[in-house]
């Protein structure tokens, strides 16, 4: 415990020069990050302009100074979502709103969720397709988020033993 304590008293809190420095580097990597998730490019920039700020404003929360560029954008991909899901509801049809271009095999898709119970099929969906964190799913479900993650990670074994696909690549739970 004596040392944890020692440990938390040796982290230093980044000084204006050394954010300066790293907003200089991190920044066109968070918008390039923001841009790869296909947000606008307007958008991007405005979120991770927002990224930053609140980084600075948080900064002493960064336990290691060397990740400010990774933990800044972990602060873009919530404030994207929060942004998505705040729009989402709102947004109005339009007439090319009917036509869905996914950036996955929807057939594969299907027949993966078929194999699902409603439960698991709806949890997969939720953190797989609607981008929902754990943190995010736990509160919905009544249960904490590391019980989200294993419950993912229950449905992932389960579905490659019933596929047959042994270590096939299905990304892990946030």
């Amino acid at each position: 415990m004596a040392t944890a304590q020692a440990m938390e008293q040796t982290v230093e809190v980044l000084t204006e020069q050394q954010y300066e420095k790293a907003f200089e580097r991190g920044y066109p990597r968070t918008v390039r990050f923001l841009l790869s998730t296909g947000v606008r490019s307007d958008l991007a920039e405005e979120i991770a302009q927002a990224a930053w700020a609140r980084g600075w404003e948080c900064r002493a929360q960064l336990k290691s100074q060397g990740a400010v560029g990774v933990w800044v954008n972990t602060i873009a991909k919530n404030l994207m979502r929060v942004d998505y899901r705040r729009k989402r509801p709102t947004e109005e049809l339009s007439e090319g709103a009917a036509v869905v271009q996914p950036d996955y095999d929807t057939s594969a898709v299907g027949e993966i969720l078929a194999y699902c119970a409603p439960g698991d099929r709806e949890l997969l969906q939720q953190h797989y397709l609607e981008g929902w964190s754990s943190s995010e799913i736990a509160p919905r479900l009544g249960i904490s988020p590391v019980s989200v993650r294993v419950r993912l990670l229950r449905i992932k074994q389960s579905l490659r033993l019933a596929m047959g696909l042994r270590g096939a690549g299905l990304p892990e739970a946030a």
